[in-house]
């Protein structure tokens, strides 16, 4: 785990306005990641100050979020600042969008953030050491000489996995049948939103995560034992969420991705391997970490 200081980011993040411009975009410091960036500058801003009084002031809950968010646009930059593909600026508009905070998200606002994870998601991949690109249906990644297409759904609750997962296998089977050769479908779920919503902190370990996620998997056994398309070889069920970092660690982005295999094929095992990979591998830039210098107290 390597520990970030806020200012660190900043300093990365001072080239994102910049970046938009060159994609053709227009920054708008009212926009969700501007407002997370700011967010940043105000938390860096009591870091020292607490480091030249001794009194630290706590982050606060509506800060929570954005602070990750902002962490995610490092990544993003970091990831996709020298992609040339005009799908990344397309895709960046689209991500910029919803409310500020989290818990004012509705079925109307909240295409930004479902657009956002497919951005974070393949940014965490690629500073990972995969080779992954925005293309239909979501992503698509190639690993061992082998192409992968991702659908990336964000549910809003734990009731509407099922019908996410519907939908990304039928978006994987359209794209699949317009394709020549071996290629393969991977439909990645998002259940940040259904873990926490918003209004909360996780303050457990990665092996509460873990069974917390793994137990979502197991309840779908019997779906995903009724897909009978060799094509789609996995499911991923991924979540990200703030979380308590113990001591000199005012926050941390806890995250944790679990795959599931359906029907076994050269796809699946190739997969699997790539899913113990990213779990294994530090990013090339940047850990996913955040901290002060200090602890708040």
């Amino acid at each position: 785990m390597e520990k970030l200081k806020y200012s660190d980011l900043l300093h990365r993040l001072g080239g994102f306005d910049d970046w938009l411009i060159k994609l053709g975009l227009t920054p708008h410091q009212n926009d969700r990641i501007h407002n997370a960036i700011e967010v940043l500058r105000r938390a860096d801003k009591l870091s020292r100050k607490g480091q030249q009084t001794g009194k630290y002031a706590d982050i606060l809950p509506g800060d929570w979020f954005p602070v990750i968010e902002a962490l995610e646009a490092h990544d993003v930059f970091a990831a996709f600042e020298n992609d040339p593909s005009p799908t990344v600026a397309a895709t960046l508009k689209r991500a910029l969008s919803g409310p500020a905070e989290a818990l004012k998200e509705t079925s109307k606002n909240r295409e930004g953030r479902n657009i956002w994870y497919e951005l974070a998601l393949a940014a965490e991949w690629r500073l990972r050491g995969a080779t992954v690109r925005l293309d239909e249906p979501d992503l698509c990644l190639t690993r061992e000489g082998v192409d992968f297409l991702i659908a990336c759904k964000r549910p809003a609750n734990f009731n509407a996995i099922q019908s996410n997962l519907k939908a990304a296998i039928k978006q994987l089977q359209r794209n699949l049948d317009t394709l020549k050769g071996s290629s393969f479908g991977v439909a990645a779920i998002s259940l940040s939103c259904a873990f926490n919503s918003g209004d909360r902190v996780f303050t457990g370990d990665m092996n509460d995560l873990r069974s917390s996620i793994e137990g979502q998997l197991a309840k779908y056994e019997r779906y995903f034992s009724a897909v009978n398309d060799p094509r789609i070889c996995c499911v991923l069920f991924h979540v990200v969420t703030p979380g308590l970092g113990g001591e000199n660690v005012d926050l941390v982005r806890a995250s944790f991705l679990a795959a599931q295999e359906l029907t076994p094929s050269l796809g699946s095992k190739i997969f699997e391997r790539h899913a113990h990979q990213m779990a294994n591998t530090p990013k090339q830039l940047w850990e996913h970490d955040i901290s002060t210098q200090h602890p708040t107290s």
